[in-house]
């Protein structure tokens, strides 16, 4: 039997319900078990850090500007603009002409977001792009360690000891930004479902 999360699950973490709530958890329930994210426990971290980056589900689309993002070759903004077309979409918040490119092409047309980078801020996209990010770096597997399990996990040029809601922020965000509330909704999120 299919775990399902609901609108007042994603609430609950988040402390308030928002609009596009309904919408999320339903394309959350389409897509996520395609990529065996159905437990309990893997929803826990999914939706922490889902949480966190569309500030407690208020929005799909970063509010800075991007330009920060401007000419970052690492994430493949090569052509003028790119920092700001390309800026953080998504429940997960996908970043960069490289990644928007790279989601085109598991969906068979190359340019579709790059030609449409807003289609990441619909509710189906959105949640698709976090399953593809998920699935392609494996997260399930450090979501299924047990809270005080040490993680082994390089960033910053330096393998470090973390923990699993650690191990999946630093794959999510690059580094640690905005861990302590990452970690908060991990905690409300395995109150919630587990």
């Amino acid at each position: 039997m299919a775990f399902i999360i609901t609108e007042e699950h994603l609430a609950a973490i988040a402390g308030k319900s928002t609009q596009m709530m309904g919408e999320l958890a339903d394309w959350i329930n389409k897509t996520c078990p395609g990529y065996e994210i159905d437990t309990p426990q893997e929803y826990a971290h999914f939706l922490a850090q889902a949480c966190h980056e569309t500030d407690r589900f208020r929005t799909l689309q970063e509010y800075a500007s991007g330009n920060a993002y401007e000419g970052r070759k690492d994430l493949g903004n090569t052509h003028t603009g790119d920092g700001s077309r390309f800026k953080g979409r998504g429940i997960f918040q996908t970043t960069g002409r490289a990644n928007y490119l790279q989601l085109g092409v598991k969906k068979g047309q190359d340019d579709l977001f790059i030609n449409s980078p807003e289609l990441l801020e619909q509710p189906e996209y959105a949640v698709w792009s976090a399953c593809e990010f998920w699935g392609g770096r494996h997260l399930n597997d450090a979501a299924n360690h047990a809270d005080s399990d040490i993680l082994k996990k390089k960033y910053g040029g330096v393998v470090h000891d973390v923990s699993p809601v650690e191990f999946i922020s630093i794959s999510i965000n690059g580094g640690l930004n905005g861990i302590n509330e990452r970690k908060k909704f991990y905690a409300l999120a395995k109150s919630v479902l587990i």
